[in-house]
């Protein structure tokens, strides 16, 4: 076999100008710098010693100059070797001989200084004291990039120094002499092991392992994103750019920041590659962008071109602000709330993926994916179906969703996936199975905590929501919300349970507030729940109380691991209740010995005033006021029903009042001697004549008796198309929802909220 590589030495000033004119692709300047600056100074000083300072691995691309290149980003000449080892290194050199900013972990520009003490021959990590001292050289780019010459710099110098200090004729030789040393450091030889254009991703990462003897393979994502900085610098610095902003918040402009998920360039990478070129294996993907046929093992510059062409029309999906921001939405919808919840970024990214495909190939809009992502990204992060290695499964995925050809199609193959994969099986056996473990972050724990949020539950003992809680916005020195042991540490261990592998099991915990968790201690469960239930939990909700917390009633008198083993199938229950809410707006079926759960309650509604969510009104016929007429109430109904259907849905409250005054319908029911079946089939037509069916559909009417007194709520989802308002003479009005008001919108404004909301 002929040898697949050449060794050559290269004087450093030859390796700085081939960077300089693009023949040689360092990508390091537009990603994080790694390198503590104690690092840099020892390699200068190492550099200066004479000491050897390591080999340069590089891998050719192509030997061809002549093809047409994208994104040379005003480079002289094109970039034909990458540098596959010694990166960081060559970095540092670039950065601090060229006087060149890094760009930091937060992904700010910062510059490298490193300071020189001719008279000693130390390096220092240049700071305000070395500054101000005549002694030390404070930057020592300087020697490198003085205006006069070396001499001139040199002269200068020793004049500074000599005002400074005073000097006798030895010291300025001495200090002549180091300095131009320092300066001689671009002359200094490195020996580069260049790799063969021929050899494919694999081989090269074979051949990095066994050269550095690191055992572990390169990121192929890497490899890719080194070949982006040689063929198309631009793409590159705009995944950078994206990462980093995703980092920030932005106070004046439009950004990618979020609570869920700051994106790393190579994740964005996969995305754009699995859209664009339709691969999740990324080792077919960087023979594809060298223009390789994998057919035909021929090399392509026309190639090259079509599927980079491709890459960047996708990145362009993958990196737009509303298709990124309106896809997190699907992940708040799924109940997941912050970046704590997710246990694996591939989970996003790969649903961020299959939410794109569904947007280009599909034409779906934002408001028709929102549901089936929501679901689909719950029953990814539940089962963990991307975490670790996804690549086989990517591809996979990608060519079922290829075979479809309406939107219809897209949900269906979805849907199909997930019922094979959430079975009836897989909720009674393989989930509670699953619950079995200690760990504090696993995907069914945190897919619990989603489901509380899905049925807007409340932490244990408190009025406020855990959803509230959970809030990634709120920082304090304490958490909201904390995970109490049901069965505190200290009282097992007095019963010879010890361990974390028991005390921490999933099942033991339940989500209160932190001062709740503080107060219980070390107390015995009988000790403590029977009488802070009794005392915070009102009669009428402890069954669902029970229920979101997946407590039995008598829970604190049981045996600690039959407790265990009964509270892992009811949580089981309650993340299928969630799901259920997620994928049909109600729970079907929650078990014998649950409660039906619909929308909020009018406790929990009342814990609050009138918001973007909810509305009371004292009636929907019957006019408490003299002179008002019915129909005149019935608008105030339809106006709150289409304002939540265009905005973010909500539930209005039929029968109390705007201080929160239960009045109930009896008053409505009594003027039409109707019940409340009657009553519901009513304000049902009332909704389809003058919203339309589709309103009629998204409205869910129930009851509650509330002391005494029937109470009627509607629950309104956000609708999929505009809802317009009937009105006198065919005339439509369009009502969106404003904080805790219900307004329309000028028709000046009326065009721009629609194209945004539902992309008419």
């Amino acid at each position: 076999m002929a040898q697949t590589f050449s060794q050559v030495q290269y004087p450093l000033v030859s390796l700085l100008g081939q960077i300089e004119t693009g023949e040689l692709g360092l990508p390091e300047l537009q990603r994080p710098f790694v390198w503590k600056r104690v690092q840099v100074r020892d390699l200068f000083d190492s550099l200066y010693r004479g000491y050897p300072t390591g080999h340069f691995l590089f891998w050719r691309t192509t030997s061809d100059h002549g093809y047409k290149q994208i994104g040379l980003d005003g480079k002289q000449a094109v970039p034909h070797k990458v540098i596959v080892d010694g990166q960081q290194r060559l970095t540092s050199l670039y950065s601090v001989m060229t006087q060149r900013p890094v760009i930091n972990e937060n992904f700010e520009q910062s510059q490298i200084r490193i300071a020189f003490r001719p008279r000693t021959g130390e390096f220092e990590v240049a700071n305000s004291a070395i500054d101000k001292d005549p002694e030390w050289l404070a930057d020592i780019s300087t020697i490198w990039n003085h205006d006069d010459g070396t001499f001139a710099f040199i002269t200068a110098f020793l004049q500074r120094l000599r005002s400074a200090r005073g000097l006798s004729s030895e010291d300025e030789q001495e200090v002549a002499s180091a300095l131009t040393k320092l300066n001689e450091l671009t002359s200094r030889q490195f020996i580069a092991i260049e790799l063969s254009s021929d050899l494919n991703v694999d081989q090269v990462s074979e051949v990095f392992v066994r050269v550095n003897s690191k055992g572990t393979t390169l990121d192929q994502a890497d490899f890719l994103l080194t070949l982006m900085s040689v063929y198309w610098d631009e793409g590159r610095r705009q995944l950078e750019a994206f990462s980093r902003d995703s980092r920030l918040p932005s106070v004046s402009s439009a950004s990618p920041f979020n609570y869920l998920l700051s994106p790393g360039p190579d994740q964005l990478l996969r995305v754009a590659v699995g859209l664009g070129l339709r691969r999740g294996r990324l080792q077919a993907v960087y023979q594809l962008l060298r223009g390789r046929q994998i057919d035909t093992d021929e090399q392509s510059d026309v190639a090259r071109q079509e599927q980079f062409d491709r890459l960047r029309q996708a990145q362009a999906q993958v990196l737009d602000l509303s298709n990124w921001h309106e896809f997190l939405k699907c992940v708040l919808q799924a109940g997941y709330r912050s970046g704590a919840m997710i246990t694996s970024d591939n989970n996003i990214i790969f649903s961020y993926l299959t939410y794109l495909i569904g947007r280009v190939d599909y034409k779906m809009t934002h408001a028709q994916l929102r549901p089936v992502i929501a679901r689909w990204f719950f029953m990814c992060a539940l089962t963990g179906r991307y975490t670790g290695n996804p690549e086989t499964l990517v591809d996979r995925d990608i060519r079922r969703l290829a075979e479809g050809t309406s939107a219809q199609d897209f949900v269906a193959i979805l849907d199909g996936i997930i019922g094979n994969t959430l079975t009836s099986d897989f909720w009674s056996v393989t989930l509670p199975d699953m619950l079995e473990s200690s760990s504090a972050y696993t995907p069914p724990l945190f897919a619990y905590h989603a489901s509380l949020n899905l049925l807007g539950a409340r932490a244990l003992f408190s009025s406020l929501g855990v959803s509230q809680l959970l809030d990634p916005s709120v920082k304090g020195k304490k958490a909201p919300i904390e995970r109490h042991h049901l069965f505190p540490k200290g009282y097992l261990k007095s019963l010879g349970i010890s361990g974390v592998g028991m005390t921490n099991q999933i099942a033991n915990y339940a989500l209160v507030e932190w001062p709740d968790n503080v107060a219980v201690g070390d107390k015995p469960p009988a000790d403590y729940f029977p009488q802070l239930f009794a005392s915070r939990v009102p009669p009428a909700e402890r069954d669902r109380v029970l229920f979101w917390h997946a407590l039995p009633s008598t829970w604190f008198d049981m045996e600690f691991e039959t407790f265990l083993r009964e509270r892992r199938a009811r949580i089981a229950r309650v993340i299928k209740a969630g799901y259920e809410r997620l994928t049909a707006g109600e729970v079907m079926d929650p078990g014998p010995d649950q409660p039906e759960l619909g929308g909020p309650s009018v406790a929990d509604l009342l814990l609050s005033d009138e918001t973007t969510t909810v509305e009371y009104k004292s009636s929907a016929r019957h006019s408490y006021k003299e002179g008002v007429p019915e129909a005149v109430i019935n608008l105030g109904v339809l106006k709150t029903i289409a304002a939540f259907a265009n905005t973010n849905g909500g539930t209005l409250a039929i029968g109390i009042a705007d201080d929160k005054t239960i009045l109930g319908i009896e008053p409505d029911l009594k003027l039409k001697s109707q019940n409340a079946d009657g009553y519901a089939n009513w304000l049902t037509t009332l909704v389809q004549q003058r919203l339309g069916t589709a309103a009629a559909m998204k409205t869910q009417l129930r009851f509650e008796m509330v002391d005494g007194k029937l109470v009627c709520l509607a629950d309104v989802a956000p609708a999929l198309a505009p809802v317009y308002l009937q009105s006198k003479g065919a005339q439509e009005e369009f009502y969106i929802r404003l904080n805790n008001s219900t307004r329309t919108l000028k028709p000046s404004e009326l065009a721009d909220y629609i194209k945004e909301r539902w992309d008419a």
